[in-house]
């Protein structure tokens, strides 16, 4: 498309363009999906107790390793994304990863293949491997269908899709558990995920070399940054250049950033392990109450995303994930009051939600802008790995739990608590000392151990 071609009320649109919010609406949809899926275990955790009569330490290691295996794939695949396509191709790509997580969620739930501990935790781990990656392409997707100068308010709006649609999930279980039973846990896996093919095929849709094209167009008439080299995607296909994974574990903005989000991670991972558990043995819930009170953070967990993100566009990256861990520190220990009463339960959580979440769209736009150009799908996909690790989190807890009496007992949940703090405040540390500013107020007030060359910031950036 010509720029004269664009009306003048595009050229002066402050946030976005049409087809940039129609792509985002498609890949909110799919992450959704993703993110549903990926919880779903978490949310029948106490039917998986009493049917195969685990101990904590054993569902500590189910849950670490099913988080682990988000990163088995995806550094290869990230570079064979980056290789296949920028911009409006990369749902070439996409699209096979998001039939692999959608594909084992639904054979979940065949009762023959998870009549075994080993086998539900089996297909489980392969969806997360194609889930982890699916969330790489799906988070760098929406990074090339918007300005970089609005990568902030993008990633946040788009990450409201995990805690939104893990809302959204939780409320379907408690259904099918409410109106089918606990010990019909497997029907949740075969009724949900269902929802996934018509979104795959609006992303499909949606998702055209015309309308990136206008996209790009529209954006270099406002003065704008293309985040993709040279716009068109043909024009990246040939991905990064020899020795990108190697040049990005040494970028401190990539490497801490990965760090960091496993850090976040395990928080994520550990108070979906721990706050099922919680409400069902020591605050004697329902299993379908269970899955209903266990999401609640996730309400201002969207709302979260979209008020950091937006707020790193200007105060800036790194300080906005400062302030985010430290409100983690503060939000985890309060943790410990949630058995006093319904209302503190849901205080609780919705204070915590407001920044469990909004970490990770501000740690892909960190990263995002300091990725050397046709590999910030590797730089998403090194945070990938960082998460995985980060997700062993339940080992540990598993273990506390155990050791402080079990799952009847509080003593063991609040060993828990204390862990995951630490872990939060360490992150707000690492990124203090050891990243540096990439945009906003800030960006020249930065002081840390590093320097802006070694994050792929030119000191001479205006």
């Amino acid at each position: 498309m010509a720029l004269d071609e664009i009306a003048p009320s595009r050229r002066r649109a402050k946030i976005g363009f049409k087809y940039s919010w129609l792509v985002l609406v498609a890949l909110w949809l799919v992450y959704a999906m993703n993110g549903i899926m990926r919880n779903l275990v978490f949310l029948v955790q106490p039917s998986i107790v009493q049917e195969f009569r685990v101990t904590p330490g054993e569902l500590g290691l189910f849950t670490g390793f099913l988080t682990l295996a988000q990163s088995v794939l995806v550094l290869p695949l990230s570079v064979w994304s980056d290789k296949g396509g920028h911009g409006w191709a990369r749902k070439f790509r996409e699209l096979p990863v998001a039939l692999g997580y959608l594909v084992f969620s639904l054979l979940t739930g065949i009762g023959i293949l998870t009549h075994s501990f080993a086998g539900l935790f089996t297909l489980q781990a392969i969806k997360n491997a194609f889930s982890g990656t699916g969330e790489s392409l799906e988070v760098t997707a929406v990074a090339e269908w918007w300005p970089v100068e609005r990568r902030g308010f993008a990633q946040g709006l788009h990450h409201t899709a995990f805690p939104w649609g893990s809302l959204i999930g939780g409320w379907a279980v408690a259904a099918i558990l409410a109106g089918f039973g606990s010990q019909n846990w497997r029907l949740v896996f075969l009724f949900v995920p269902l929802i996934t093919i018509p979104i795959l095929i609006f992303y499909w849709w949606a998702s055209s070399r015309g309308r990136f094209d206008a996209f790009v167009a529209d954006t270099r008439a406002r003065g704008l940054t293309v985040p993709v080299t040279g716009g068109a995607a043909d024009q990246d296909g040939a991905g990064s250049a020899p020795g990108a994974v190697r040049r990005a574990l040494r970028n401190p903005n990539v490497l801490v950033s990965a760090i960091a989000s496993g850090l976040g991670l395990a928080i994520y991972t550990g108070i979906n392990f721990w706050i099922p558990l919680y409400l069902a043995f020591v605050a004697h819930y329902d299993f379908a109450q269970v899955a209903a009170y266990s999401v609640i953070f996730t309400i201002t967990g969207g709302i979260g995303q979209v008020l950091w993100g937006t707020v790193s566009d200007r105060l800036g990256r790194k300080y906005t994930l400062i302030i985010c861990f430290l409100w983690l520190t503060v939000a985890v220990l309060l943790l410990q009051q949630t058995g006093i009463s319904l209302g503190w339960l849901i205080g609780v959580q919705l204070f915590l939600g407001m920044a469990t979440n909004a970490i990770y769209p501000v740690l892909y736009s960190l990263s995002s802008d300091s990725s050397e150009k046709g590999a910030v799908a590797i730089g998403n996909g090194l945070q990938m790995v960082g998460q995985g690790i980060g997700g062993l989190s339940p080992i540990l807890l598993g273990v506390l739990i155990a050791f402080g009496g079990g799952f009847s007992s509080v003593r063991g949940f609040d060993y828990g608590l204390y862990f995951l703090a630490a872990l939060q405040l360490l992150a707000a540390i690492l990124m203090a000392l050891f990243t540096r500013e990439t945009i906003g107020i800030f960006k020249h007030r930065d002081r840390a151990l590093v320097s802006r060359e070694s994050c792929n910031i030119p000191s001479t950036a205006g």
